[in-house]
């Protein structure tokens, strides 16, 4: 058990790493602490990086970002029990006036949503998706792809009937780039899973000429 002990010293050079120059330095800092998160459990690591976040520095707060992106990628699982933890940290990042920060926490909204679908945390990815939401009228490609996938991992994690919630007020707005945006992601949406938007459609007026659909069903309601 010796080799452990600098190993877990890792997450405590984090920020060293996060602000050299090299890129490679920092991608293999990243996929390490991430492999120790996964071999030592995440407690290991978890509350190192979010001490580290408080540093008011954007290289080493986008560092840690990068870093619990990846890790949460990597635990898959695992990272349930921590998702309530990092909601305050992913809170302040996704109003942060940094296009690039902003960008990178989406990235790690999507990991932890699609790493901890179905486990029980649907209300931190429904706060988290009002957080994401404002950001969908961005112009730059890849905070577009960003967001897109954030918005799409949440709709993995809560269902499909949440996100359209989301979708209709925007359908048919005045402006066309509401509208362009709202019908990008409804497609998105109906491609994904189509078939659970059923339960979740408006229930539309029916026209004077047209017959009554399933009458035995409204007969019973």
């Amino acid at each position: 058990c010796g080799w452990w002990g600098p190993v877990l010293t890792l997450p405590s050079r984090a920020p060293a790493c996060s602000q050299v120059q090299e890129r490679q330095n920092r991608v293999c800092t990243t996929v390490a602490i991430a492999i120790v998160a996964e071999s030592c459990a995440p407690f290991t690591v978890v509350p190192a990086l979010l001490n580290e976040y408080r540093i008011p520095e954007l290289n080493v707060q986008n560092g840690v970002l990068k870093a619990l992106s990846f890790l949460f990628e990597y635990i898959g699982e695992m990272g349930r029990d921590y998702v309530y933890a990092v909601v305050p940290l992913l809170e302040d990042a996704l109003m942060d006036r940094d296009l690039v920060h902003r960008q990178t926490a989406c990235t790690t909204v999507k990991h932890v949503a699609l790493g901890c679908a179905g486990l029980g945390c649907e209300d931190a990815f429904a706060h988290l998706l009002n957080l994401v939401w404002p950001n969908v009228f961005e112009t730059s490609p890849h905070v577009v792809n960003a967001v897109t996938d954030a918005v799409d991992g949440i709709r993995v994690a809560c269902g499909a009937h949440h996100l359209l919630a989301h979708l209709l007020p925007g359908l048919f707005h005045p402006a066309r780039r509401v509208r362009e945006t709202y019908w990008r992601l409804y497609n998105i949406l109906y491609v994904g899973c189509q078939e659970a938007m059923v339960p979740a459609l408006p229930r539309l007026p029916e026209e004077d000429d047209a017959p009554p659909a399933a009458p035995a069903l409204a007969a019973e309601a």
